[in-house]
């Protein structure tokens, strides 16, 4: 009999240990459960909605301006595949994906199918004439015939009116692609430049400097006795002058002082016959009268005012009509 109360005892402890065990367990399952719920509530709480965009339009723009605009607006420039197009421009944009419009977060990559233009052939068409046709026109014209007009700027020309084409970058009649580039260039009328005076300098300085302000020069070589030999002692037009460029200026240029015995030939312009008679006559000189009308007046004269000539030396003087 004595050992059964002891049996008993073990058993009340062996249920004790048991029975704590299973708090125990029951205890740590509700925790872990609390921690649970309490983890996927704050990740709810966490959580925001995806904030999206439209996908830029890009279509039907060149390469380079869609890579400005998909950066522009905050995208990524994906990856861009070539093809064939009977409709789109060489270089431009065929499609994209995604499409414009589509919601998609902001950075999403765009990708890009390009024109490679189309596998035919390119059609021709003949460079049309552009001469003396006005800007707006030989725009016109090209753009008809599906070429691009490039206006250079316009520069001083005497070949046509002022604002009109007088040269173009590819000949008439030449056969390019649809879609070339066609230069060309209007008038902006006749250049006036100042002439310069070259009085008192030499023959090759006054020649340099009237071709460098771009006028012409015709030389006359007479005699001087005020000038030195060899420079220029009078011009036509004067100095200060201004004319259109390429006027011919007239240079006198000295050839020293005369012999002895010459005679300079007087000025007859507008000297009727008489007049004219007259004044080579007190001069030792004779008159060759030649023209239409010689009760008219003298436009011309050979051997020019100022030359010097011997005596008895004959001057031709022509003589016009006077018109009132």
């Amino acid at each position: 009999m004595k050992g059964f109360p002891g049996k008993r005892l073990i058993q009340k402890s062996d249920f004790h240990s048991r029975l704590l065990i299973t708090i125990l367990v029951v205890g740590l399952i509700t925790v872990s459960a609390c921690l649970a719920g309490c983890a996927s509530n704050n990740d709810q709480k966490d959580e925001q909605p995806v904030e999206t965009v439209a996908a830029p339009d890009v279509e039907g723009m060149t390469a380079d301006d869609a890579l400005r605009v998909i950066e522009a607006d905050g995208f990524t420039a994906g990856t861009n595949i070539e093809e064939f197009s009977e409709t789109v421009p060489a270089g431009n944009v065929i499609s994209q994906d995604p499409k414009p419009g589509t919601e998609v977060e902001a950075g999403t990559y765009i990708n890009l199918v390009i024109s490679k233009g189309s596998d035919q052939p390119p059609a021709q068409v003949g460079v049309p004439n552009l001469f003396g046709l006005t800007q707006a026109q030989a725009e016109q014209v090209l753009f008809d015939l599906k070429l691009i007009p490039v206006a250079g700027d316009p520069v001083f020309s005497t070949e046509v009116e002022p604002g009109r084409v007088f040269k173009q970058a590819i000949a008439p009649g030449t056969s390019v692609e649809v879609g070339s580039r066609i230069g060309f260039t209007a008038a902006l009328g006749s250049e006036i430049v100042t002439v310069p005076n070259v009085i008192g300098q030499s023959r090759d300085a006054a020649v340099n400097a009237m071709t460098a302000a771009g006028l012409g020069v015709d030389v006359h070589q007479e005699y001087n006795s005020s000038v030195a030999a060899g420079n220029v002692f009078s011009q036509n037009p004067n100095p200060r002058v201004q004319c259109v460029a390429g006027t011919t200026v007239v240079l006198f240029i000295s050839s020293g002082p005369a012999p002895a015995g010459l005679i300079v030939v007087p000025d007859l312009s507008t000297y009727t016959l008489p007049m004219a008679i007259q004044s080579l006559n007190s001069a030792g000189l004779l008159l060759s009268p030649t023209g239409s009308d010689l009760n008219g007046t003298v436009v011309s004269q050979n051997p020019a005012p100022g030359t010097r000539v011997q005596q008895g030396t004959t001057i031709t003087a022509e003589f016009q009509p006077v018109f009132l």
